[in-house]
């Protein structure tokens, strides 16, 4: 009979253990399900701010983006292919880039050129000025004389 009795506390320990263990497995069913929403919950709640934030400024996350993605390929190595490719297309653009500065710097330095007039043609113009003055005043004068001697 001791047997029956300890058979009988072992299934009543199993059956209890089991039930615990049901227990915990619901637990942890019910707080997986309420991380679950949770989550989704915030994701819903951050894709509709960052459409918010889009359609708000989309000049400023184009610009975003194309920073972060310079930043990333700054970041990353370069493959010996990539740099088998694009190694020349690297120097094209670069002797490109070059001349193009040099073609504007240059371009920049005739239009200043031609903008201030050299000293000579500068002394002429204030000689034809000052000439179209002094004729404007002989002019004046004139017409003052005349004006007052005929009142």
């Amino acid at each position: 009979m001791t047997t029956n009795g300890n058979n009988t506390t072992a299934s009543t320990n199993t059956s209890a253990d089991t039930q615990g263990d049901a227990g915990t497995l619901a637990h942890l069913r019910e707080s997986a399900s309420h991380a679950y929403e949770s989550t989704r919950e915030s994701a819903a709640t951050a894709a509709a701010r960052a459409s918010e934030g889009i359609e708000a400024n989309p000049l400023a996350v184009l610009a975003g983006g194309i920073a972060l993605g310079a930043i990333l390929g700054a970041l990353l190595p370069k493959s010996e292919s990539e740099q088998k490719v694009l190694g020349p297309l690297g120097k094209r653009l670069s002797e490109t880039a070059a001349a193009a500065a040099t073609a504007a710097r240059e371009a920049g330095k005739e239009q200043l050129t031609s903008a201030i007039p050299d000293k000579d043609a500068a002394k002429e113009s204030l000689k034809k000025a000052f000439g179209n003055v002094v004729e404007a005043a002989k002019d004046g004068g004139k017409t003052a004389a005349t004006g007052s001697s005929a009142a």
